[in-house]
């Protein structure tokens, strides 16, 4: 095996640091990965093949830059240290991966499920959170994929790994994706991966992790030998949603794509309709027309309010904030108040956040910074919305009187309250 590095080795790094080779853990196409003894802590090593590389001291540097400009978000094991030239190749050192943590495979291969759809919906906020502030870096990650991601199925968290192809949106290392993820103008060599492409490629992992099916790998892909030319029309010259209410020619089989038949007509209209304009005809020709991260953020932050849980463990997806049953049970689950944007309502039960991408255009580092939340009054089960803001609000009594809102205050649900934040009115509403 190529540029394998036996246990013991140490290899000096460019920050003047010293690593030693404790534990070979798994090899790719591009070199291994390693557990090495790092500053005293265990670290990872991703060791590269020499023959990996088309031109290995650009690639060096390239890592090297990155390493300087420090990762843009917490959710990327971007690179901390690389080692100097070994043997005429290198490595960089990253996080290990914690435990609890786990590949997107193993959720659509069922060897691992999610606690709760909130959890689901968690790690794609998380996803879209991260590529939108690598973005607006002015980075492109340009290889999005199955293997890229590293999720907790009990809390949603997310970490992304193999960030050493991230470069300045426009310019690339020679990397085009891998097949299956890659977007259509890529697959047929229209264009090099950038951000739009990203952004194709971003909106395939959700539906996976929603549906548990690739999003364009419908009836057509059932065939008894996938040949190239096959697999360039599915992926490039002429893909079909299998959802496409327009084109069944690419529908779900109702055995092979039983996830995807079952969970489709369950999702709320908002979600289906921002999955049918990531994979319309339109965006397939059009890169500049796919959903754009702020999109995301606002139907996924929206889509996590509208689940509430029933006595029965049942999780319930609620519509615009109104009393329903649930599915499971039949119950009716009792919505006293709801909480009303300019576009929608959500539920105003104990936990439910406002978000601030909720409330018109923010900072990309704030995006998903809950503003307000339902808070619950330990002496007398009275719910209340707590400022979570930072700063005053101005609010409206139910009685039409004016006033002030300070950070961390709690006003009560009532009806007809009104309070603003950032120039957006939330209204509070009876349900009753």
């Amino acid at each position: 095996m190529e540029g394998v590095l036996p246990v013991g080795t140490k290899i000096k790094t460019m920050y003047g640091n010293v690593l030693t080779v404790e534990k070979f853990l798994a090899e790719g196409g591009q070199g291994g990965v390693y557990v090495v003894n790092y500053k005293g802590e265990k670290k990872a090593l991703k060791w590269y093949k020499q023959s990996a590389m088309k031109n290995p001291q650009a690639f060096y540097e390239h890592i090297k830059s990155n390493i300087i400009k420090k990762s843009p978000s917490e959710e990327f094991l971007w690179p901390i240290d690389m080692t100097e030239w070994h043997d005429d190749t290198f490595g960089y050192i990253m996080d290990l991966r914690p435990d609890g943590y786990y590949e997107v495979k193993e959720f659509t291969l069922c060897h691992v499920q999610f606690k709760s759809y909130k959890a689901i919906v968690t790690a794609c906020l998380k996803i879209v959170s991260a590529f939108r502030i690598l973005h607006n870096f002015g980075y492109s990650y340009q290889d999005i994929n199955d293997g890229n991601f590293f999720i907790n199925p009990e809390n949603g968290n997310v970490l992304i790994c193999d960030n050493d192809n991230v470069v300045p949106d426009g310019q690339n290392v020679g990397i085009v994706g891998k097949p299956r993820y890659m977007a259509p103008e890529v697959v047929m060599r229209k264009n090099m991966p950038n951000a739009l492409s990203d952004r194709f490629s971003m909106s395939v992992i959700l539906y996976i992790l929603f549906c548990l099916n690739h999003p364009l790998e419908g009836k057509k892909y059932l065939v008894p030998a996938l040949t190239n030319e096959d697999q360039q029309k599915l992926y490039g010259s002429n893909p079909v949603f299998m959802m496409d209410p327009d084109d069944k020619s690419n529908g779900p089989d109702p055995v092979v794509h039983a996830n995807s038949i079952q969970i489709w007509p369950c999702l709320p209209d908002y979600i289906q309709e921002i999955f049918l304009k990531s994979f319309s005809k339109k965006a397939f020709e059009k890169p500049s027309a796919r959903p754009s991260e702020k999109e995301w953020l606002n139907v996924l932050t929206r889509f996590r309010s509208d689940i509430i849980s029933c006595s029965c463990g049942n999780e319930v997806f609620t519509k615009n904030g109104e009393n329903c049953r649930c599915d499971s049970c039949g119950k009716r689950l009792s919505i006293p108040f709801k909480l009303t944007f300019s576009q929608y309502s959500i539920p105003a039960m104990k936990g439910s956040r406002i978000y601030r991408c909720q409330l018109g255009v923010c900072n990309q580092d704030v995006a998903l910074e809950p503003i307000a939340s339902v808070v619950e009054n330990k002496s007398t089960g009275a719910l209340g919305i707590k400022n979570k803001s930072g700063k005053r609000w101005d609010a409206v009594t139910s009685k039409g009187v004016a006033r002030k809102v300070a950070p961390d205050e709690v006003i009560p649900l009532k009806n007809g309250i009104t309070f603003t934040i950032d120039d957006s009115t939330v209204k509070i509403q009876s349900n009753q």
